[in-house]
């Protein structure tokens, strides 16, 4: 900058002689800013030198500055809004297997769900070419790690129990 070499300066007339303002200090300090400081006036090396050309320049740039700050701010509410209705969206969980061996009471273990609260689907898979019906129940009092399917009739054709356990918060 070359204007370093001479500094900005504050030019206030003197505090007349008979300057005596009475009552608190606000109105005391406003009768100053009243009486002395507002005659003063603000010296700034080389402020002269700026065109009005380029003071408008400078003022459309501080407002297409604010335009884009504006339009970051629109963007930050936008991407808040939307990691919220990500952060509410359900989480699902699932576990899944096969059952190779079919018995009368079938005992299904897996890792835990978060709660017993869960939906169960069995779907039997076998060699045939029609289908056998078979029934298969799911005996209550399924906890947060297993189930148990009891099998009341389980076709020959009917080789594997295939089942899926999902939990939604």
């Amino acid at each position: 900058m070359d204007n370093q070499d001479s500094n900005p300066q504050i030019i206030i007339p003197n505090v007349p002689d008979d300057f005596c303002p009475s009552g608190d200090w606000r109105n005391i300090f406003q009768t100053f800013i009243d009486t002395v400081l507002i005659n003063g006036t603000v010296n700034i090396p080389d402020l002269s030198d700026l065109s009005p050309e380029a003071i408008a320049q400078l003022t459309t740039d501080v407002s297409n500055l604010q335009t884009e700050v504006n339009d970051i701010q629109a963007d930050i509410v936008t991407i808040e809004a939307n990691i919220t209705a990500l952060l509410a969206r359900p989480i699902i969980t699932v576990r899944t297997g096969v059952i190779d061996t079919i018995t009368s009471s079938i005992n299904v273990a897996f890792a835990a769900l978060p709660s017993a609260t869960y939906g169960v689907s069995i779907t039997p898979i076998g060699t045939a070419t029609s289908a056998a019906a078979g029934k298969y129940i799911l005996q209550t009092g399924q906890t947060t790690t297993g189930f148990t399917i009891l099998v009341s009739d389980n076709p020959a054709t009917v080789t594997q129990l295939q089942w899926t356990a999902t939990h939604t918060n």
